[in-house]
């Protein structure tokens, strides 16, 4: 018997990153029909993993520059959400135009083409207090910060009832760079496990400025895009996740 459920339509700006691409997977395993616009298209075999293939396999890859209008507005046509994993390290002035105007532009065309639902991939260093947002302009990662940092304000005041924010530190999992896999979960997940299960130890390693946060905010990869995709399809009216809720979704 053919089904007659609907499959919501789901685009994923920058889904053939390291974020990205299990993002797309966590949205197929969701049963979206998923859609991902990047510079590049789909992904190369040497920069995925084996694991995710069979989901992204189903995703439609549209090639197409994110300040672009056109292709911005072509690739919201008829869509119910977009995600944002888009990100990049650089000089400050990189950072803020990839992790802060490319998402802003973003969240603008899909106001105009009415689309319901937004999330973002932010930083754990995005909060009221944060060290990271107190850097100094010529600092490393200020631009960084920043621009996360602005792309969340322009989300807030877009889709006040219709955000999903999730704030991740160090993201970990097995990833692939130039063929080879770097087993990140290594590093990460011990890091995580001191930074957050070992009681007054990590109590005092969550009090050292900047370098606490980052420590007790480290999640696996797939945590972000499930954590992301449960929040879009549940019937929470403006959600932010911090490391913990996200680990928790």
């Amino acid at each position: 018997m053919a089904s007659n459920i609907i499959k919501k339509r789901l685009l994923i700006l920058g889904g053939n990153g390291y974020v990205g691409q299990n993002m797309c997977h966590a949205a197929i395993q969701n049963n979206f029909t998923v859609l991902s616009l990047n510079r590049s298209g789909a992904p190369s075999a040497a920069s995925s993993t084996k694991h995710l293939s069979p989901s992204l396999s189903q995703v439609e890859w549209i090639s197409g520059d994110i300040f672009d209008q056109s292709a911005r507005e072509d690739a919201m046509s008829g869509v119910d959400a977009v995600v944002s994993c888009i990100g990049a390290f650089g000089s400050n002035d990189f950072m803020q135009r990839i992790c802060g105007d490319a998402t802003i532009e973003a969240i603008r065309t899909a106001k105009e083409k009415g689309v319901t639902k937004f999330g973002f991939v932010s930083s754990a260093q995005v909060y009221e207090g944060s060290v990271g947002l107190k850097l100094p302009p010529s600092a490393p990662m200020h631009g960084y910060f920043q621009g996360k940092l602005r792309a969340e304000q322009e989300l807030l005041q877009s889709y006040p009832e219709g955000h999903v924010i999730v704030r991740p530190g160090f993201i970990y999992g097995p990833r692939p760079v130039g063929g080879r896999v770097l087993p990140l979960q290594y590093v990460g997940g011990p890091i995580s496990f001191v930074g957050t299960q070992m009681g007054p130890i990590s109590s005092l390693i969550q009090a050292i400025p900047f370098v606490g946060k980052e420590c007790s905010s480290m999640v696996p990869v797939e945590s972000v895009g499930r954590a992301m995709i449960n929040s879009l399809e549940g019937s929470d009216k403006g959600v932010i996740l911090d490391a913990e809720a996200i680990r928790a979704r």
